[in-house]
């Protein structure tokens, strides 16, 4: 598979299997994580398994919608187009759920942040990219949010267009 690959929240989870699993078989592969230690032996990892041409990490706070758009202007410096963005970065579990100005943590790291970087990337993507967007096994906690992985992809990738329900 000769393709450009984001995924976001690679160095835990669903995100790092994901990384794992796309490092040999992908010509660039993109790497988000939000501490930049756990980014670096994630991608020192990766570095033995991936046949990619290319290995790239970025660390920002998702939290942050000035560091969503640092990262989406970093990948489009970086690339002159994207195949596949991953948006699988997100939170569930926090001590305080609530950011200084009044805003749920969850909502903007789960929610805005990759609506942001989807808006932002879409030109990379072209006519043919896809965007996935994944939640973990802890929103099964949840009976508003179902345990899945929403795909909208304007060609078929059946390796990467799954449902996990």
């Amino acid at each position: 598979m000769q393709r450009a690959i984001l995924v976001t929240g690679a160095t835990d989870g669903i995100g790092l299997e994901t990384a794992k699993m796309l490092a040999s078989l992908v010509r660039d592969l993109v790497l988000h994580g939000h501490n930049r230690v756990k980014l670096e032996k994630v991608v020192k990892g990766l570095m033995a398994l991936t046949n990619a041409r290319s290995l790239e990490s970025y660390v920002a706070d998702l939290l942050r919608m000035s560091e969503v758009e640092s990262l989406a202007e970093s990948v489009i410096v970086q690339h002159d187009q994207l195949d596949v963005l991953i948006n699988n970065a997100g939170v569930f579990a926090t001590p305080d759920p609530i950011t200084k100005d009044g805003m749920d943590i969850r909502f903007a790291v789960n929610t805005i942040a990759p609506y942001l970087l989807i808006q932002r990337l879409l030109p990379l993507l072209g006519k043919s990219g896809c965007v996935i967007i994944s939640s973990s096994a802890a929103n099964r906690l949840l009976t508003w949010m179902p345990w899945q992985v929403v795909s909208h992809c304007r060609t078929e990738w059946p390796m990467l267009k799954v449902s996990l329900r």
